[in-house]
C-alpha cells in the first residue's frame, strides 16, 4: 500500500512539474492578423464572381467581435485597391448624393468570438466572402486588384494592416 501511495505522489509531482516546463501561449491585447489566402469562385459563364479571403488572427484579451445589437459600426476593414496605367490605388465610386468619388470599402462585423465571462488569448481564422469580385463598371477583359484588411476590438485597439498578393479578375 505505501508503494502505491508513493507512486500516486510521485505521479502527481511529475505530471505538476511538466506542466510548469510547458511554454505558456501569450498575445498582446492589440489584435494581429496574418493573411492566409484568397480564393476565386468563377461563374459557368468564366468570369470571376467572388472571392473568399482568409486570415487568421490573435489577440491577447479576447475582446475580438461586436454585439449584435450594436448595428452601427463595423469590426472588419478592408479596402479594395485597383491597378490603373501600371499604379496600385483605391477603387472609386461616384456618388450622386455627394457629386464625389467615394473609396470602395468591403467591411464587414462579426459577434464575439469568445463568451461574455472569458478572460484570456484568442486565436483562429476567419472567412471573409468579398462579392462581386469583378467590377461591373469596368470595361477591362481583366481587372488586377488588391485588398487591404484590418480590424479592432472591443478595447479599441486597431490590428496590424495585411494585404493579398495582386489579384487579376475576369470580368463579364
Amino acid at each position: 500500500m505505501k508503494t502505491i501511495i508513493k507512486l500516486f505522489i510521485f505521479l502527481i509531482t511529475a505530471v505538476v512539474f511538466l506542466d510548469s516546463c510547458r511554454e505558456k501561449e501569450e498575445y498582446p491585447e492589440v489584435p494581429n492578423l496574418e493573411f492566409l489566402s484568397f480564393t476565386k469562385l468563377v461563374h459557368p459563364a468564366g468570369y470571376d464572381t467572388l472571392g473568399i479571403m482568409v486570415v487568421s488572427y490573435t489577440d491577447g484579451d479576447g475582446d475580438l467581435g461586436i454585439s449584435q445589437y450594436d448595428t452601427s459600426a463595423f469590426n472588419f476593414f478592408v479596402s479594395y485597391f485597383v491597378m490603373n496605367n501600371g499604379v496600385l490605388g483605391p477603387g472609386l465610386i461616384y456618388n450622386n448624393q455627394t457629386e464625389q468619388f467615394d473609396t470602395i470599402n468591403f467591411n464587414n462585423r462579426f459577434g464575439p468570438l469568445a463568451p461574455d465571462d472569458y478572460e484570456g488569448w484568442i486565436k483562429g481564422e476567419i472567412e471573409d466572402t468579398i462579392k462581386p469580385l469583378f467590377d461591373p463598371r469596368s470595361t477591362k477583359t481583366h481587372d488586377t486588384i488588391q485588398f487591404m484588411v484590418y480590424m479592432t476590438d472591443q478595447a479599441g485597439h486597431k490590428s496590424n494592416t495585411v494585404s493579398t498578393p495582386l489579384i487579376v479578375v475576369k470580368n463579364p
